[in-house]
């Protein structure tokens, strides 16, 4: 009988029905005190140690949870201050919250800190501003608060904090001197001194980074990480994931660490290289997927585990299970069938302690074969995985399926004269800010409280007034406004075939901000009209040109949970195709401008080097299957979030759109660089307006971003947009600061 136990590297901190969203939310409302607030997110904490003791994993983490973003929190951990906001901690949360919010501070209104996604996720985190000039100060009052909680509640624990070549590389620190080397170096060993004398003997370093490996992070982080492992005595469990430590696999063995984690999910390690490294470390095998919800073939992988012949391991999850939803435990309205082969954040504990107990006893238990039985029939028994007509037609595609008949600079010549839109063009991204009465119209109609006619008067009230005040506002190309939209992903999902919602199945997003990916089991198909006749109504109103909005096929396949099947690249053409016909009848019935947002292209791109081409050059044709098939004068226009443009700037111009706009108000303009002018060829609108933040946009701001774009930019081919959608913002915000950046924009017109 063996003693192998079993792991999680991190675990969802919503709650199953989202109870940290609300409390938080709440808190920045006042509408509770901030000790009733720590009271619900100890709970919560406490919660989710005991669900993962009870199924069998061995130590719970204690520094896992985060009030905003576990980069920020590593940065409170440290006590590494901030050039705009000084030294942040988490015993002052309205400070904490400035930060990652934007609020006053010593009088001066600050923005919030730079977000963008984490690695290849859609999770998103703060970018550290680093004060190197200040002195660095830990402060572990939070690690000792939860320390406190795990011992009151009988937990055995581990401490976890981001790494430093992880740490410095999102803070985009990558290359430093000597001196700050030395200087981080010494706050990370005093971090371990002060949690030491809370008698922890055991630190998670969490460095996803390192295990992408060498084309992420530089031999100077690795030494850095190098020095700090060799300069404690705690017991160090190093947590690599989203690869297989590529280009440092042979130098791990420099590092004083106890336990390596290997993500066997993203990671191509060879069996060769993992014995190897089981007679240096202990190894954690991560081979539950902390980012899929499909059940594992768990006869398979305790096969394989046992055929491995290695002898000091435990077993893991690939990474943190934050990436997937809390429970299936709700989801009572879900096909049996396809419930039957999901596995969401709580049933991967599950999975785990299944694998664990046949390892343990040498051979595969009754419950694990039955448990692979039933989710292979389940499999086998799923109605509406293959439709033949959609996988001819995909299999039908020619190259001018692909293409429009003419470059972009003469398209947008005739698209111009087409609109008859003035110089520096004003428009939103799409969203306008959703009421609680416009949420208790689409909650009632799903509910049937209320009937389609009801519904529909319901909507085109909502776009109605949302024209009007576009209107009064004199934006010069309008949206819609998208009440009826509860998501832009889920919206499509449920008017396509071959998707399946949850009720609870959330994910943390940012903050509080959490989002409910569809899941894809079949094949897609669109059947009927998604948007046309809102977008239809919407142009009835107005003689100015309105957007037809709609989601990307790679943000669509991207942001859902996508089947294991067939290829991603398959699956994308699907949607595309699906777009495509929706695009086409939005142009038979008027609709001059069509937006097809596709925020998530760059999160798509693989974080190994090798991958990169493969998947740009299906990702980049997705888009123009969609978008081609409509006529040079119609205007196609697409939107992008915060991401690291600058490595896929090539491919972001082979998307042949007609209007880019892209979110750069929190980056301080600097995507607007030297770079993206001479890639990108078509008409822009970098964000003016930072939507993440409640902060109206103040007219001395926008007239210094939309001159800074006039002097950096041809003339004719810049919009003005906010960053992103206004869904999250509130009305007065949102009228203020869209009336500064019309007549700010008005005003600089005049003298062009």
């Amino acid at each position: 009988m063996l003693n192998i136990e079993s792991f999680v590297t991190g675990f969802p901190r919503v709650g199953p029905k989202r109870e940290y969203k609300w409390a938080l939310e709440k808190f920045w409302k006042d509408e509770i005190s901030e000790k009733e607030f720590l009271e619900i997110t100890d709970k919560l904490l406490i919660t989710q140690w005991k669900i993962q003791k009870d199924s069998g994993i061995t130590k719970q983490i204690v520094g896992d949870f985060s009030f905003y973003d576990q980069i920020l929190e590593t940065v409170c951990y440290l006590g590494i201050p901030l050039k705009r906001f000084g030294l942040v901690n988490n015993d002052n949360l309205s400070h904490y919250f400035k930060a990652a919010r934007g609020g006053d501070v010593e009088g001066i209104k600050q923005p919030p800190l730079e977000m963008t996604k984490w690695f290849d996720t859609n999770y998103h985190y703060l970018v550290p501003e680093v004060d190197w000039e200040k002195d660095f100060n830990p402060n572990i009052s939070r690690i000792k608060h939860e320390l406190r909680l795990a011992n009151e509640n009988n937990i055995k624990t581990i401490v976890k904090i981001q790494g430093p070549a992880t740490l410095l590389k999102l803070s985009r620190e990558d290359e430093i001197d000597n001196s700050k080397k030395e200087k981080i170096e010494g706050t990370y060993l005093k971090f371990f001194e002060l949690i030491q004398e809370e008698g922890v003997e055991s630190v998670m370093i969490d460095e996803g980074a390192l295990g992408i490996g060498a084309s992420y992070v530089s031999d100077s982080l690795f030494e850095l990480l190098k020095n700090i492992t060799n300069k404690t005595d705690l017991k160090i469990y190093l947590n690599g994931f989203f690869g297989n430590y590529e280009g440092y696999i042979e130098k791990l063995t420099e590092l004083s660490v106890e336990t390596l984690h290997l993500d066997l999910c993203m990671g191509d390690f060879t069996d060769d290289e993992i014995i190897n490294l089981s007679k240096k470390f202990q190894l954690s095998l991560g081979v539950i997927d902390g980012r899929s919800i499909w059940k594992s073939n768990v006869v398979n992988l305790i096969d394989w585990i046992k055929d491995l012949g290695i002898k000091n391991y435990i077993v893991s999850s690939s990474c943190s299970t934050l990436h997937s939803p809390y429970s299936l435990g709700e989801e009572i309205d879900l096909d049996e069938n396809l419930k039957n082969i999901l596995s969401f954040g709580h049933e991967k504990l599950h999975e785990l302690r299944l694998i664990v107990n046949s390892l343990n006893k040498g051979e595969v238990l009754e419950e694990a074969k039955k448990f692979n039985d039933s989710f292979i029939l389940s499999n086998k028994n799923l109605i509406g995985r293959i439709n033949p007509q959609v996988r001819k037609r995909v299999e039908a595609l020619k190259e001018e399926d692909f293409k429009r008949k003419i470059i972009r600079e003469d398209r947008l010549i005739l698209q111009n004269e087409n609109l008859g839109i003035p110089p520096l063009p004003t428009t939103t991204i799409g969203s306008f800010p959703q009421t609680a009465e416009t949420r208790n119209l689409r909650k009632k109609y799903k509910g049937n409280e209320i009937n389609d006619t009801e519904y529909i008067k319901g909507i085109k009230e909502i776009i109605k007034e949302t024209v009007q005040i576009q209107e009064d506002l004199d934006l010069d190309v309008l949206v819609h406004g998208e009440a009826e939209r509860n998501d832009m992903v889920e919206y499509f999902g449920e008017l396509l075939d071959g998707f399946a919602f949850t009720k609870f199945g959330w994910v943390q997003s940012y903050g509080s901000r959490c989002v409910k990916p569809p899941i894809i089991y079949g094949d897609v198909q669109r059947t009927k009209p998604m948007t046309v006749s809102w977008s239809t109504y919407a142009q009835s109103l107005t003689v100015k040109p309105m957007k037809g909005m709609l989601t990307g096929p790679v943000t669509i396949l991207q942001w859902s949970f996508i089947r294991n099947d067939i290829s991603k690249k398959e699956v994308a053409y699907q949607i595309a195709l699906a777009l495509r016909d929706e695009v086409t009848e939005l142009e038979d019935k008027g609709i001059k401008v069509i937006q097809i947002d596709e925020p998530a292209i760059r999160e798509g791109l693989p974080l190994n080097p090798k991958f990169k081409e493969e998947y740009l050059d299906w990702a980049v044709n997705s888009f123009k299957l969609s978008s081609s098939g409509v006529k040079q004068e119609t205007q196609i226009h697409s939107h992008m979030c915060y991401s690291e443009f600058d490595e896929i700037l090539d491919a972001i111009n082979a998307l042949d759109v007609d209007v880019l706009s892209i979110e750069a108000s929190r980056s301080g303009m600097d995507l607007v660089n030297e770079n993206l002018k001479s890639k990108y060829t078509g008409a822009i609108g970098p964000g003016i307006y930072d939507i993440h933040s409640p902060l109206v946009l103040e007219e001395k701001d926008a007239e210094v971003r939309v001159e800074q774009l006039v002097k950096s930019i041809n003339q004719e081919n810049i919009w003005i947009n906010p960053d992103c959608g206004l869904k999250t913002r509130a009305w007065p915000e949102v009228k203020e600061s869209l009336k500064n950046m019309v007549e700010v924009t008005k005003n600089i017109r005049t003298k062009l």
